[in-house]
């Protein structure tokens, strides 16, 4: 989880969206070292602000929505993989690590509890510092 330390550009290409919405995420070490707590903001106004706490097998997200999601996670040296599953809304992401400065992520959603998946959004993570 440590290659995710640091702060990154983001340009999704989302379904819903023509054009792409770009953004950035900074991931920092907290409590000791127990978490990472994740910021991050987006250039777009349908996209909100957010942030997130992150361990070895949790993502706990929050927005300036008042939304909360709690993901089921898996992390390692190549990525991650994560889902929230609920009956209205579900998701789905993964990202794997091209190299230390880059990441490609995909993710999908559901209206029925993950029984389907539609593609979501792709995003690519290049890595400021």
């Amino acid at each position: 989880m440590d290659r995710l330390i640091g702060e990154w550009n983001i340009t999704m290409h989302h379904s819903e969206f023509a054009q792409p919405v770009t953004g950035r995420q900074r991931y920092e070490r907290v409590l000791g070292g127990a978490f990472i707590l994740l910021h991050w903001e987006y250039d777009h106004p349908d996209f909100p602000n957010a942030m997130a706490f992150l361990d070895e097998s949790h993502f706990s997200y929050f927005d300036v929505r008042g939304i909360v999601r709690d993901f089921d996670a898996r992390f390692d040296e190549d990525g991650w993989s994560m889902t929230f599953l609920d009956d209205g809304f579900s998701q789905r992401s993964v990202g794997v690590f091209d190299g230390d400065n880059s990441i490609e992520a995909n993710g999908d959603r559901s209206t029925d509890r993950g029984a389907t998946w539609q593609h979501d959004f792709t995003i690519s993570y290049a890595r400021v510092r």
